[in-house]
């Protein structure tokens, strides 16, 4: 304010009449302060560039985390029951997985001995996740065997069964609902609650 009414007076006195001074002193400094507030930038503009990029990014990543959960249950051709539960646990980038799977078999076809019920839980851990827009990339690694029921079954039995490999899952947030779109058994997870 003090350069307004410094370069106000200086061009006061340099245009001219006594008779007009107090007009004149008006629409000159009128003119600069106008002038001064053209070349300010709003005010949300101000905000705006002094918002640290950092703040918007991890926003947009916390959108995936929590945690997600998927059931699905099918009959195969042996007339096994196949359930499985996938918990998924997204947080600052990085992921967890477990795989729940029960096989439920007749009394008459049991899997070992007299069991005809046989449940596993496998563990994932991400080892990328990458996140664009509303698509998330998860590189997971190869599932680990962190339980079995029951302990009865020889370990041989269990690993003849096969492990989980290591994948890569491409997931579609939409909503409250994240879906994995490279998975022919279209597996899809809600936020839990």
């Amino acid at each position: 304010m003090k350069k307004i009414l410094k370069y106000g007076l200086i061009l006061l006195l340099l245009s001219g009449a006594p008779s007009n001074l107090p007009a004149q002193m008006d629409t000159i400094i009128r003119s600069l302060v106008e002038g001064a507030a053209r070349n300010r930038p709003p005010p949300q503009q101000q905000t705006r560039r002094t918002q640290p990029k950092e703040t918007t990014t991890k926003r947009s990543v916390r959108k995936f985390d929590g945690t997600w959960l998927s059931t699905q249950t099918k009959t195969n051709p042996d007339g096994q029951q196949l359930s499985r539960t996938f918990t998924m646990v997204i947080k600052e980038g990085k992921a967890t997985r477990t795989l729940d799977f029960t096989n439920a078999s007749t009394p008459e076809k049991p899997f070992y001995s007299n069991v005809s019920e046989l449940r596993r839980r496998w563990s994932f851990n991400s080892i990328d996740c990458t996140e664009q827009g509303s698509s998330l990339t998860i590189q997971w690694s190869a599932g680990q065997l962190s339980d079995f029921i029951p302990k009865t079954i020889p370990n041989n039995v269990i690993e003849g069964y096969g492990a989980p490999g290591a994948e890569t899952s491409v997931y579609t947030l939409k909503g409250e609902e994240l879906v994995r779109v490279n998975d022919p058994n279209g597996v899809s997870y809600k936020r839990a609650k």
